[in-house]
């Protein structure tokens, strides 16, 4: 008997799709998960979340989001062999007049860090971005101790711009925070 076939799935028409993860609007199931990666110190450490949420505050965000905007996309990120869910990803602030918008994520599933799922995200992400939204120029803050993701996104393409020092204090100490960016032509396909 041979092994299935482990090498990620092409490419598909659909900006959605990356080779290893689908971007889809969040659903009622995904409460739970979402509820435990918000109050997990270890997923939270790099993220702007200081306090834990409920149960009820998180399904109400869910409940309350009015779909997706150009000034607000937020997907949830789910695995293309299994369908899994293993984190989220957003564009925020959107600008139609100046095509520009504030990208984050959060892989909230531990057990896939390191896969290569985030990049994916990512790069999905920016592809939804440049050819859904029309965007001429995606921007994402990132602490400049999280080498991991820094290392990702210039990677994917984004370029450093400067850093803003000290600007969080989380966990008993003040943070820099690194701000990067990406143009329209800019995208490094993996």
């Amino acid at each position: 008997m041979t092994a299935p076939d482990q090498s990620p799935p092409p490419r598909t028409d659909s900006p959605y799709v990356g080779r290893l993860v689908r971007l889809r609007a969040f659903e009622p199931e995904d409460v739970p998960l979402m509820h435990t990666w918000l109050n997990d110190g270890e997923v939270q450490r790099f993220q702007g979340v200081r306090y834990p949420r409920s149960t009820a505050q998180v399904r109400k965000a869910i409940e309350e989001d009015n779909g997706p905007r150009y000034s607000h996309l937020s997907l949830a990120v789910v695995t293309l062999a299994d369908g899994r869910l293993i984190g989220d990803v957003s564009l925020e602030r959107g600008s139609p007049e100046d095509r520009s918008a504030l990208i984050g994520i959060t892989i909230g599933d531990k057990a896939i860090w390191d896969g290569g799922y985030g990049t994916d995200a990512m790069r999905t992400l920016c592809c939804v971005g440049f050819q859904m939204m029309n965007l001429h120029r995606i921007e994402l803050h990132v602490f400049a101790e999280n080498e991991r993701a820094r290392h990702v996104y210039k990677k994917i393409g984004f370029h450093e711009e400067g850093t803003m020092r000290q600007v969080l204090f989380k966990n008993g100490a003040y943070m820099d925070d690194v701000v990067m960016s990406m143009l329209e032509g800019e995208l490094v396909e993996g």
